[in-house]
Formats: structure tokens, C-alpha cells, sequence
């Protein structure tokens, strides 16, 4: 029976078998070292020149042996299995590797983005390149499990429709066996149409824009976290519920992603107890007042805006999340409700 290498911390003195990929390869005179990866990390193999022969990084391997304590000046604090490492007896070669088109050891795998993707099965194993997998897995679960939490149903909106919710995006046309259709670019219809049966509904779903553009934002399939809600008292119940959802998304992912954030150097967003909220002729004044740029008369907020007001709010805040309101009733008349006491702008 295989046991994955995290397991092997509680196994000392016992006799296992482990499988995975060789991550690397390290020869002394008289012994070899391999490191084993497999879905829970990296576990330390000691074996024999003669056991070890041929065996060559990213050959998929099955080894059986005994555990055993390193010492305690060999011990590696990085690993979760730093404590162990497994004595090879035996070893079967499940698949061998070709010969490695670049070197796997990089800490940052500098390739060209082409390279990265024409050995994309390769590159998958990469440490930075698995964590990307990895945060975004975490942000989808925390996402659904904090809106069932809230009694939220998930649905599964159609990629392929009749008609187009948002008119302010370009759309992929599609031929349904003769007919016009769409890539859908937002599930809005699907969400406003579930929540008059099910009061609360979310959805993760591919979404499509045809925005053709190098820029991060603007990218033509993006995965969409969507939800909305019925029986409101007010417009901020709603901002409500997306701060508690992004604060419990974050939490999730400071907690089971560290070692991958580690990778980047990175950390989550600051959150404060409160995320700040700023009405858009607020921001676009203060924005002015910084930097001297007028963008007061706009709309809407340019990126250099987003990143001006998102500096303001972490320097007087301590928060590098804001919630800008009051955009133009007429930008979204559809969407939005004005506010009453100042009707050009909107619950927004």
C-alpha cells in the first residue's frame, strides 16, 4: 500500500512504500540522496550508488524502505517531512523521463512563455508555477463554502446563450447549427432569473470577452465568482456580504496557502475591520488633491486612479481594500437604484 510522504513523519521504524516523481538527484561516493515529490511535498530518499543506477530527475519511481529520524543537525525545518527521510531497499521504475529541455531546478523557471507552455506537462511540477493552482483552488473553495455558509444555492449557468445580458462587452458570436449565438461574458441573466425562485444564488463559471488585449485586464476566459441576493433592507447589505465574503477568502488563503505565497514574496491584502467606503467624487477629489490629475468630471476611475486611491486607503486606513460608491445613475441605469437625496448618483 502506498503511503504519501507527509505520512511518513508519524511512521519511524516503519516499513513503507512511497511513489512520485525524483525532484532532484544528489550523488556522494558512497550513497545517493534523492528528494521524492509527490502531491504533499518533498520527502528525503538515502539509497545505494547501486539501487539509485540510472535514475534521473522527473522519473516516476515506487520505493519501498524504512523510516528513520535524521539527525538532528541534518534536520531541513523548510520541509514538512524535514524530521524523516526514508532508507531505500527497493526501488521500481514506473516510468522513465526524456531528457530535460531546461532546467527544472530553477527557483523562478525563467522560460519564454511559449517554452512554458509547449511543456506545459512539465511545467505544471514546477514549485511556483503549482501554486498559482494552488491559491486559485483555495479562493474558489473559501468563496463556496462561505456563501452556502450564508445559505446561498450554487448554480451552473449556460456558456452558450441566446442573448447578450451586458451590453457594454464584446461578445464571441457563435454558430449554433444555424443560428446566432453567444459565448456568455456574465451569468446576470441566470442570477437575477434564480434568485426569484431561491432568494440567495452563486455561481463559479467561465465567462468569455472578446476584448482582444495584452493587458491583465482584459483577458478573453476568465473564471467568474458571482452571487446575489434578494430581501435587502438597504444597497449596503450587499456590500456587506462581499466584505465578508473577501475577508473569509483572504483568511483562507493566508492559512492554507503560506508556503506558496512564501514562493512569490508576497502576502494578502491588508483588511481592516471595516473596509473604507468613498463616494467617487470623493475619491476623484482627493486623487486631485495628491496628485494634482483632474479626473473629477470622469465617469469612471482610470487604473492609475485605482492605484492612487488604493495607495490613499493604505496609508490613512490600513487598508489596501476600498469600496468606491455613488457612481453615475446613468452609467448603469438597469443596475442601479439613485439615491434619493442626490438622484445623478447611485446605489453603486
Amino acid at each position: 500500500m502506498r503511503t504519501l510522504n507527509i505520512e511518513t513523519k508519524d511512521k519511524v521504524g516503519e516499513n513503507v512504500t512511497v511513489s512520485g516523481w525524483v525532484n532532484t538527484r544528489r550523488d556522494h561516493s558512497k550513497i545517493v540522496f534523492f528528494d521524492l515529490r509527490d502531491r504533499t511535498g518533498l520527502l528525503q530518499i538515502v539509497i545505494s550508488p547501486e539501487l539509485a543506477g540510472s535514475i534521473r530527475v522527473e522519473d516516476v519511481v515506487s520505493i519501498t524502505g524504512t523510516i528513520a529520524k535524521r539527525p538532528d543537525k541534518l534536520i531541513n525545518p523548510k520541509l514538512a517531512t524535514g524530521t524523516v527521510e526514508l532508507q531505500a531497499e527497493s526501488i521500481q521504475v514506473l516510468s522513465k523521463s526524456a531528457e530535460l529541455p531546461f532546467d527544472m531546478g530553477q527557483p523562478d523557471l525563467e522560460v519564454e512563455l511559449p517554452t512554458l507552455l509547449d511543456y506545459r506537462g512539465l511545467t505544471l511540477r514546477h514549485p511556483r508555477v503549482a501554486a498559482i493552482f494552488k491559491v486559485q483552488e483555495v479562493v474558489i473553495d473559501s468563496f463556496r463554502k462561505f456563501l452556502q455558509s450564508q445559505d446561498f444555492m450554487e448554480f451552473q449557468s449556460p456558456s452558450i446563450i441566446g442573448s447578450v445580458p451586458e451590453g457594454g462587452a464584446e461578445v464571441f458570436n457563435v454558430d449554433y447549427f444555424g443560428h446566432s449565438a453567444f459565448l456568455s461574458q456574465s451569468p446576470q441573466l441566470y442570477k437575477s432569473l434564480l434568485v426569484s425562485a431561491f432568494d440567495r444564488v452563486f455561481s463559479v463559471n467561465k465567462v468569455f470577452r472578446a476584448e482582444p488585449s495584452v493587458t491583465t485586464r482584459h483577458i478573453t476566459e476568465v473564471v467568474s465568482l458571482d452571487a446575489e441576493m434578494g430581501f435587502i433592507e438597504n444597497w449596503e447589505e450587499t456590500m456587506d456580504m462581499a466584505e465578508n465574503t473577501i475577508k473569509f477568502i483572504l483568511s483562507e488563503v493566508k492559512n492554507r496557502c503560506q508556503q506558496e505565497l512564501d514562493l512569490f514574496g508576497v502576502e494578502v491584502p491588508k483588511v481592516t475591520d471595516k473596509i473604507p467606503r468613498l463616494k467617487l467624487r470623493e475619491v476623484q477629489q482627493i486623487i486631485f488633491d495628491r496628485t494634482g490629475r483632474d479626473c473629477r468630471s470622469e465617469k469612471d476611475l482610470a487604473p492609475e486612479d485605482e492605484r492612487e486611491i488604493c495607495e490613499y486607503t493604505a496609508e490613512k486606513y490600513g487598508s489596501d481594500l476600498v469600496f468606491v460608491t455613488h457612481f453615475l445613475t446613468a452609467k448603469k441605469p438597469f443596475y442601479v437604484v439613485e439615491d434619493p437625496t442626490d438622484p445623478e448618483y447611485a446605489y453603486s
